[in-house]
């Protein structure tokens, strides 16, 4: 089975929780990590089926929706999973869910256990039953 990408493209703050969400599945995906939605265009332009974009509602003081939007018409394979602040109004939130230009979003602040939740979801994997030890929450 070919591995899936998994690009993301969030301010640094949340690139070390990102990471850690995604570290249950090391081998069937490949992730890649963009500081601009630039560079992650240029990545972009030989896309292929197959890839998770987790996309900062905000980079560099600039809404990235007008980006998210134009990759999304050029190429309608593209799966975004859009990070926004927990300050985004619930109508806005609704309205980009609407839009059909994401396929999932997440409100800061969240879990790993989301994050996770939204790749199995992305990337048609199969949710195993057993949480991994790291996401489990309280003690037994």
């Amino acid at each position: 089975m070919a591995k899936k990408a998994v690009y993301v493209c969030v301010k640094r703050d949340i690139t070390h929780p990102i990471s850690w969400a995604l570290k249950e599945f090391e081998g069937r995906i490949s992730v890649r990590y963009f500081d601009t939605t630039k560079l992650l265009g240029v990545a972009l332009t030989d896309a292929e089926e197959g890839i998770v974009i987790i996309l900062d509602s905000v980079m560099a003081e600039e809404s990235t929706l007008p980006f998210a939007a134009a990759q999304k018409a050029e190429k309608p394979f593209l799966k975004f999973l859009l990070i926004v602040s927990s300050g985004t109004s619930k109508e806005e939130v609704i309205g980009i869910i609407q839009s059909k230009v994401v396929s999932g979003v997440l409100i800061r602040p969240f879990t790993a256990e989301q994050v996770s939740d939204n790749i199995y979801k992305l990337c048609s994997f199969e949710k195993p039953t057993e949480v991994p030890w790291y996401m489990k929450t309280g003690l037994q």
